[in-house]
């Protein structure tokens, strides 16, 4: 019955995306993924209580399913809702790539669990009033062993809360170990299954030049195919006279799975050529985890003559790979100096010389020639033989005034001198970037400080400085929104609570088992050496509408029961224990849900993102605050009752002091 509820959201949910004009991605199939564990946790609160009913009044099935899912109806509404509003900062709030992803998983995500409430409160109750009373009911089972044990570890706690906390405070404070030692990198670098060789050129060369030593590097990579899993050697030159060598990885784990170790290897052993260095593109790996760093100033020339410097600066920082310019490509340009003085003696202007080696080098556009109604463009060009090459232009004569032939190269001075392909500014300054590759297992939160420290000890001229590139701030504007998000979230969550207990105190009691899941996202990204990203944070977010969920269910059991005349002490050893079943069934059926995506290193879309970090968070979270929320949320719950209790008091004899004829007239 419970499992049924699987397969009947998934279709209500389907029908909704496709009514909504959604469609089934990546992302949206994702969401569909991370939410298949947690339908059926609505479904199994509702049946635990039903079958509760059923244990007292066997005979009454229609009484039980009406008043079993009532009895749990505010906690299956309250737990929907805080799983559906964590999402809303992302829905609603800023735009960025993070959260236009996010959408797509969200909204299913959200439509699942919609689905999962309405098969609670509908369809559950409804097959439970047709179907006989379970076996188990009467019987001694291993989860009636369990809950009474459980019972007299609750009653235990209760008698020595002052441990209990000192406890709690203990497991905080060792949990720093692993917050500090965990690895952090909003945007890793993953796996890839192509490789990009470029040629970082020494200068200009001729096709046939620049093939000799590619092949050179062809031939030795096709000699190492089967050790390096390579599939597919091929290379290309592009307009912009680019030299780049693909290598296509097999598909195997072997391949795809290891490219990172391979890019080194191949870094090693690749053979020296004349041409100049080899070094890796960044589409080898993610854009955004690669370091970039920008030089700024007035001049281009000043920046090309510090970049130097920058990069042998840079190529001793440890992490770093592959350290280049962005607009290394080899290209050249012809600088041509007027000699005012003299083209003047001759009788020539600055713009009459332009002119004149402006149509020696690209020709001039002439009128067009009309045919018929045909456009015919028509240019002014030298011979082709007469602009072969520079030395050409030592042979080109200007006509003066009076008739007499002057040399070109007697009023000019020519300078064939490196060029970038691209100039950029940053601030209205010329800015040239120089950019590098991270080293495997290297972070940006490793690199950085190493990075600071190499570029803050060079000298730079006055008026000229180094900046981070696009990629840090990304990072950061990405960290920093999805914290803002995720506080938000926080916030939303504790107000759908405190509306659906009517206090402020019981939520409170609550959000602490959150807080707890937060360390057991850190414990386990500790022990299984996962780096927290991007993907991690995303996995907080939703652990954060996902964890609350069994305090909910567990607080609004024991209020009943208070409600019903039972002791504090009562109520919470009662309520714990009768909550134990449905929080470990919930629990289980959750984490099991995470582990395809724990265990697995797909990636999104096939490319740099893992999918396993946001899976470890859930299912970290998870198991973390499930103890908690077993073992101490009863404590907490009498702790912060007890505050309340005092704080009325306190409120109650403040007033009877403040106004003491009030409390006359009263009596």
């Amino acid at each position: 019955m419970v499992s049924l509820a699987i397969p009947i959201c998934m279709v209500i949910t389907l029908g909704c995306m496709y009514f909504l004009g959604m469609t089934l991605n990546i992302l949206s199939l994702l969401g569909l993924l991370l939410a298949v564990g947690m339908l059926v946790d609505n479904a199994v609160v509702a049946v635990e209580s039903i079958y509760q009913y059923r244990e007292k009044y066997p005979d009454k099935p229609w009484y039980c399913a009406v008043q079993g899912t009532q009895a749990v109806g505010i906690a299956i509404a309250a737990g929907t809702f805080t799983s559906i509003v964590v999402f809303l900062p992302n829905i609603f709030g800023a735009k960025n790539q993070i959260s236009i992803f996010l959408t797509q998983v969200a909204i299913a995500m959200s439509i699942a669990h919609l689905a999962s409430w309405l098969v609670a409160v509908s369809l559950v109750p409804m097959l439970s009033a047709k179907l006989p009373p379970p076996h188990f009911i009467g019987r001694e089972t291993l989860i009636s062993r369990l809950q009474r044990r459980y019972e007299s570890a609750i009653a235990w706690t209760l008698g020595h809360r002052k441990a209990m906390v000192w406890g709690l405070v203990a497991l905080f404070v060792a949990s720093f170990v692993p917050m500090t030692r965990a690895k952090t990198d909003m945007f890793p670098s993953g796996q890839s299954g192509e490789l990009h060789l470029q040629y970082q050129l020494n200068g200009i060369y001729r096709l046939d030049e620049l093939n000799k030593s590619i092949v050179t590097v062809e031939k030795w990579l096709d000699a190492h195919r089967k050790q390096l899993h390579i599939k597919n050697i091929y290379s290309y030159f592009d307009e912009t006279g680019q030299a780049m060598t693909n290598v296509l990885l097999t598909d195997d784990d072997a391949g795809r799975g290891h490219s990172q170790q391979i890019m080194e290897k191949i870094r090693k052993g690749v053979p020296k050529v004349p041409i100049g260095s080899i070094g890796f593109d960044f589409q080898s790996q993610n854009q955004n985890t690669n370091v970039q760093v920008f030089l700024n100033g007035d001049s281009s020339t000043t920046l090309r003559e510090l970049s130097a410097s920058a990069i042998q600066t840079l190529q001793r920082v440890p992490g770093l790979r592959d350290v280049r310019t962005a607009q290394d490509g080899g290209d050249r340009e012809l600088a041509v100096h007027v000699d005012r003085v003299r083209a003047r003696t001759y009788g020539f202007s600055a713009n009459e010389i332009a002119q004149y080696i402006a149509i020696a080098l690209r020709g001039l556009p002439l009128r067009e020639y009309h045919d018929n109604g045909t456009q015919i463009p028509v240019w002014l060009r030298f011979g082709g033989e007469d602009t072969r090459s520079l030395a050409d232009l030592a042979d080109y004569k200007l006509r003066a005034a009076d008739g007499t032939m002057v040399p070109l190269l007697s009023m000019v001075e020519l300078n064939n001198r490196a060029a970038p392909a691209a100039i950029e500014r940053e601030n209205r300054q010329t800015s040239l970037a120089i950019q590098a590759n991270l080293a495997p297992g290297a972070t940006l939160d490793e690199v950085k400080p190493k990075l600071e420290a190499a570029m803050n000890a060079m000298q730079f001229p006055p008026g000229y400085r180094w900046s981070y590139g696009q990629n840090f701030d990304f990072a950061n504007e990405a960290g920093q929104q999805m914290l803002f998000n995720t506080l938000i979230a926080l916030v939303l969550v504790y107000v759908v609570m405190c509306a659906m207990f009517e206090s402020l105190i019981y939520p409170a009691a609550i959000l602490t088992t959150f807080v707890f899941s937060i360390l057991g996202v850190y414990w386990l990204f500790w022990l299984t050496g996962t780096t927290f990203s991007i993907m991690a944070s995303i996995g907080v977010l939703i652990l954060m509408g996902v964890v609350v969920n069994n305090g909910i269910v567990m607080i609004v059991h024991i209020n009943q029961l208070r409600l019903e005349g039972l002791t504090r002490s009562e109520a919470l050893i009662r309520g714990a224990r009768d909550r134990l079943r449905p929080i470990l069934m919930t629990m289980g059926t959750a984490i099991l849900g995470m582990v395809p995506l724990c265990l697995s290193d797909a990636t999104i879309g096939g490319g740099d993102t893992p999918y396993y970090p946001m899976a470890r968070a859930i299912a970290g979270g998870l198991v973390f605050s499930t103890l908690v929320t077993l073992a101490a949320l009863p404590v907490i719950y009498a702790l912060l009752d007890d505050a309340r209790l005092a704080t009325r008091r306190v409120l109650r004899d403040a007033r009877a002091r403040a106004f003491p004829r009030l409390r006359v007239l009263k009596t």
